[in-house]
């Protein structure tokens, strides 16, 4: 079931883990491209909803930070080590 929020999630950048990369001032939409360390992120963002949860660990995916398992004794094995 979707619930809507009260109010809009944020994310909190420190200045010294953004460098620029781009600006544009043309028109009405007026865009900075950036790139952010994230760890610095993380340290700064702790998820405190689901939503925010989720959001981090489909990040993590897509930075290949997960691992997948075709068992369960190969998972079982991963943990306990």
């Amino acid at each position: 079931m979707r619930t809507k929020t009260k109010k809009p999630a944020t994310i909190s950048f420190p200045l010294a883990s953004i460098k620029p990369l781009y600006s544009s001032n043309h028109g009405k939409n007026k865009k900075i491209i950036f790139e952010a360390d994230v760890h610095a992120l993380k340290k700064i963002n702790e998820p405190n909803t689901i939503d925010e949860m989720v959001a981090e660990a489909k990040l993590e995916y897509a930075l290949g930070k997960s691992k997948t398992f075709s068992s369960a004794k190969a998972l079982i094995k991963e943990l306990r080590s």
